[in-house]
């Protein structure tokens, strides 16, 4: 029984990696929720076109047009610019801010965000990283978009007065806020406020729309990110990851399939936010007031995310934060507004999210002891296995046992093979004469299952591990060893630890049993390093347990 158990356990290992995968591919994303969705039907003749300013038509990394110099650490220079134009040949004024944590670009041209550039992570040609996504002839972060086209293009093509050049944050100057002011011949007004923060994601965004020559009309405004995200990660193993739009209404976290929208989707009730995310990074708008609910759009391929404004004759008041930076257990914590629950640890990891964030937890403080995540893996794996040492010795010892009684085994199989109560009777005797547990060698394994299913969806998407060095040629701990040393020694520690095992197994389940240091290998080449580090040094310290219990101590 013991054999069978034992394999069914290493064969379930196999089938949890594989798990991902396969609900990836064979599992369609689900429906939205009807209960809280609505499709907004477009009004005939009003479909908003692409704005043709306010647009992704310059990459920060080509350079910005006429980006000031900054200004000292946490001052603002003035910038007057004109206001209810929308001459395409003038460029854009681009404001700059620094707040430690980000570089975030904003255009006086629609008002819009140009950039977030994220300080500490760093694309493959070693820019930093952009969460927006910059698509030609697109709206921009943060854009106002109507009910009404003209009232659309004017808002996104206008250009605005901004109050200041450029902001840097410091400790000693913690908060600013540029204004941006637009007053169109037409009488159109929109005020807007963005107040930043220094060492923060966070953005207070605080917008006044007046347009009293259309206070009689059925006008609606909206305040939307996109398209899409910036920061997208390229990795082999983010299958597993849903990367889209995503809304926290009514305290149920809903994802969007891209295929389910189709023009508007209006989530109604309590939003607390609604986002793009991807593995690592994310961009939410969180409602404070002036809001109806959240919305998610596409146009011409592209998403949108948004909120829907409260109008009072033609004009509306919001206030609201956006959130545009990383995926971090201990920043989510602290941001409030449920933010937390962007987190996504797949399928499988959200069951355990109840282990899963102490282990990052504990992962980022083994961090601050050593200041490096592959040191902070290891100490972790040790702390593991020292907790779980009384279960996996007392499954070692009952596996030594069974290994003893082995030839007495197969002597009542074969004396009893056509009575089985008897055969039945007589092995439970003979586990009571050599006090044997049949049971003892595999149930300690599930009880640390869980623990395994934690680690594991930590360190699998963590984004601490993006771009953290290890040694030598380990370089970011996210990706692959890009030479496999790891996960072919991980493989030769799984041989090993099959040679030290007492194995009572008949000669299939054996060739069974050694097959699967080879499906482990090939199944981790593509594996984050981080997380065969930890499977590494785990097999070493069971290695080391079994040569105790199996060569030191002959009990």
């Amino acid at each position: 029984m013991e054999n069978r158990l034992l394999l069914a356990f290493v064969l379930s290992l196999v089938v949890f990696v594989l798990w991902g995968w396969l609900v990836s591919t064979l599992q369609p994303p689900p429906p939205p929720k009807q209960a809280i969705i609505d499709k907004i039907p477009a009004a005939p003749g009003n479909k908003t076109p692409a704005p043709q300013a306010g647009t992704a038509e310059t990459s920060p990394a080509s350079g910005t047009p006429e980006t000031s110099a900054a200004v000292p650490a946490g001052q603002t220079e003035s910038e007057t610019v004109p206001t209810g134009g929308t001459t395409p040949s003038a460029p854009p004024v681009i404001v700059n801010i620094s707040t430690g944590r980000a570089t975030i670009q904003v255009s006086n041209r629609g008002g819009v965000i140009q950039s977030v550039l994220l300080n500490r992570f760093k694309n493959d040609d070693g820019t930093p990283v952009d969460l927006v996504n910059h698509v030609q002839g697109t709206s921009l972060p943060l854009a106002i978009e109507s009910n009404e086209a003209e009232i659309t293009r004017i808002l996104n093509n206008s250009y605005y007065t901004v109050s200041a050049s450029s902001i840097t944050l410091t400790p000693a100057a913690p908060e600013a806020t540029l204004t941006l002011n637009l007053d169109t011949p037409g009488g159109l007004q929109v005020t807007r406020e963005l107040t930043f923060h220094y060492d923060d994601f966070m953005i207070d965004v605080h917008t006044h729309i007046k347009n009293p020559g259309r206070a009689g009309e059925n006008l609606q405004y909206f305040i939307v990110w996109g398209p899409d995200l910036g920061g997208k990660v390229n990795s082999k193993t983010d299958y597993i990851v849903f990367s889209g739009p995503t809304t926290f209404v009514n305290n149920d976290r809903i994802e969007t399939a891209p295929e389910d929208i189709q023009d508007f989707v209006r989530l109604k009730g309590e939003v607390d936010w609604t986002a793009f995310q991807n593995k690592y990074f994310a961009a939410a708008l969180l409602p404070e007031s002036g809001t109806k609910g959240a919305i998610v759009k596409q146009e011409e391929d592209r998403n949108y995310v948004g909120l829907e404004l409260e109008t009072v004759q033609g004009a509306a008041d919001v206030k609201l934060k956006l959130y545009a930076g990383t995926k971090e257990l201990q920043i989510l914590e602290n941001a409030g507004h449920k933010l937390i629950r962007i987190l996504d640890y797949g399928w499988l990891g959200n069951k355990f999210a109840f282990l899963v964030k102490p282990m990052l937890k504990f992962l980022q403080y083994f961090y601050e002891v050593f200041h490096n995540y592959g040191w902070a893996i290891i100490m972790l794996t040790v702390i593991i296995k020292v907790l779980f040492f009384p279960l996996t010795h007392k499954s070692f010892k009952s596996m030594k046992g069974m290994q003893k009684i082995q030839p007495y085994v197969k002597i009542i199989q074969e004396r009893n093979k056509d009575d089985r109560q008897k055969m039945n009777e007589e092995m439970l005797e003979l586990y009571r004469k050599h006090r044997v547990n049949p049971m003892g060698g595999c149930l300690p394994m599930v009880l640390q299952i869980p623990v395994f299913i934690a680690l594991y969806h930590a360190l699998f998407f963590s984004i601490e591990l993006r771009g953290a060095p290890f040694i030598l040629w380990i370089t970011d701990l996210s990706v692959a060893d890009p030479y496999y040393v790891t996960p072919i020694f991980m493989g030769l520690t799984m041989i090993l630890q099959q040679r030290l095992t007492p194995s009572a197994m008949d000669p299939v389940q054996q060739k069974i049993m050694m097959l699967m240091p080879i499906v482990f290998t090939f199944l981790f080449l593509t594996f984050p390093s981080g997380l065969v580090i930890y499977w590494t040094v785990n097999n070493l310290l069971t290695i080391a347990q079994q040569y105790y219990i199996y060569k030191v101590a002959k009990d």
